[in-house]
């Protein structure tokens, strides 16, 4: 098996079930599933999380981020969490309804890519409360990749920067979006023993 070279993001969600005991399930899953291609490097807490779009009347969602060391490319790591998601009983009926597990990359290295099938990274992951503000917890000093529109070149973003600017547009509306809610409890045996965890 190829080292654990890469580093991604994924954001995990669920407003259906037992969504506490689905996303601490969720890392056990990712590391087992895989064979050991994924390793976890930090983990936010617990978040709820008030629904963005989709249905009016469905529950607030438990969100969460895990950041993670692989051997999979991107696509196979996106497979990877749609046959999660699967063996949480997913089922994709209306957009943004609710869902017993939602699993998104988020980032994966520094790519930047438009792929359809697998954008990175994760088109509104900038403006989004329930990403930004775990991710923060999960790892101060991260950043998000992006491509200027007009130069093509690409730039960092600190992730603690977008979460301040959210949380403050938040303030500004009277609405608190994101709560913390607990740590995840997570076994040590689930991280890369060369890294550190993270908020658990």
């Amino acid at each position: 098996m190829d080292a654990l070279a890469h580093t991604a993001v994924l954001a995990l969600g669920s407003n259906l079930g037992e969504s506490e005991t689905t996303l601490e399930q969720v890392a056990a899953d990712l590391v087992h599933l895989s064979g050991g291609a994924v390793r976890l490097v930090g983990a936010s807490g617990l978040y709820v999380t008030e629904p963005v779009g989709g249905p009016a009347d469905q529950p607030d969602y438990i969100n969460a981020i895990l950041e993670v060391h692989t051997s999979l490319d991107p696509y196979a790591l996106l497979a990877l969490c749609q046959q999660v998601e699967a063996h949480h009983h997913r089922v994709r009926l209306v957009r943004w309804g609710p869902r017993t597990l939602d699993i998104d990359v988020i980032t994966y290295d520094d790519l930047v890519s438009d792929d359809p099938v697998l954008t990175l990274p994760h088109p509104r992951a900038h403006e989004r409360a329930f990403v930004l503000v775990p991710w923060e917890q999960a790892n101060p000093q991260a950043v998000i990749p992006s491509r200027d529109a007009a130069t093509g070149e690409q730039t960092r973003h600190l992730v603690a920067d977008l979460a301040r600017r959210v949380r403050a547009a938040d303030e500004r509306a009277g609405v608190n979006a994101v709560r913390f809610m607990r740590d995840m409890n997570l076994p040590k045996n689930l991280f890369d023993s060369g890294a550190e965890s993270e908020g658990v």
